[in-house]
């Protein structure tokens, strides 16, 4: 395995998966530029693959990801790493087949957003989830909580930005299966290959109502634009006045 991302590509009968796992273990998988510029990357190369059926996330070593890497010292104030955030968290959303979260150990804001972000969330019972609400500025993780646990719980949430046990993640249905320690992953990958075993157009239609009827996609979208704003000013961006926006994030 070679930081700061590990591509595996597997093969099952109708065609490939692809398994992304974070690898930074000294930062616990935290998001700096470089690991977010690797999962840019490597999900557009997975939705360039003609056989792809389904993708998993997950992290190495028990633990998935400790959120971005506030530590990293970037010469544009951070502006470029929150442009490949809302980047990844739009190909996650978006990507035309299934994708599916294994979380082992902590998932913590940005980390936290790109399970939001996928189709399905699979946890290890000593698992937690936490969306640091305020600690530095925007909000994050309300688009991508809110159709899955509703809206008093993703206020609880997000404002408090308490650690999520696994156990509650699942009774409040973020988490979709919840599975001994070490098996997040083997129980993800049952999903995706149980849902490529269907007709992969049918799937893809299915992906896309979901995103468009459900209102998923402008909520994601909104969120992306408050992050951008928030990375080019230095400032909390005013809902009125910055927003809606029509600035599309750098890919490279």
């Amino acid at each position: 395995m070679r930081e700061p991302l590990d591509v595996e590509v597997r093969a099952v009968p109708t065609g490939t998966i692809w398994v992304l796992t974070m690898h930074r273990p000294a930062v616990r998988h935290a998001m700096d530029t470089a690991l977010l510029a690797a999962m840019v990357e490597a999900l557009d190369d997975a939705a360039n693959d003609p056989d792809l059926r389904g993708l998993a996330l997950t992290g190495s070593g028990g633990v998935f990801s400790a959120g971005a890497d506030v530590r990293e010292v970037t010469p544009d104030g951070g502006r470029r790493r929150m442009e490949l955030f809302t980047t990844v968290y739009e190909q996650l959303t978006l990507l035309r087949v299934p994708t599916a979260a294994a979380i082992e150990g902590p998932a913590v804001g940005g980390g936290a957003e790109a399970a939001a972000a996928c189709d399905l969330r699979v946890a290890a019972r000593s698992a937690s989830v936490r969306f640091p609400g305020a600690i530095y500025g925007v909000p994050v993780g309300f688009a991508r909580t809110i159709g899955q646990v509703g809206l008093s719980v993703a206020k609880d949430w997000v404002l408090s930005s308490r650690d999520v046990p696994a156990e509650e993640a699942e009774r409040r249905g973020f988490v979709q299966r919840l599975v001994p320690d070490g098996e997040a992953l083997v129980a993800a990958l049952a999903w995706l290959e149980q849902v490529a075993s269907r007709d992969a157009a049918t799937v893809a239609l299915l992906k896309r109502l979901f995103a468009e009827h459900g209102g998923l996609r402008d909520r994601v979208a909104f969120e992306n634009d408050a992050l951008r704003a928030q990375a080019e000013t230095g400032a909390l961006p005013s809902l009125d006045a910055d927003l809606p926006r029509t600035v599309r994030p750098r890919r490279r």
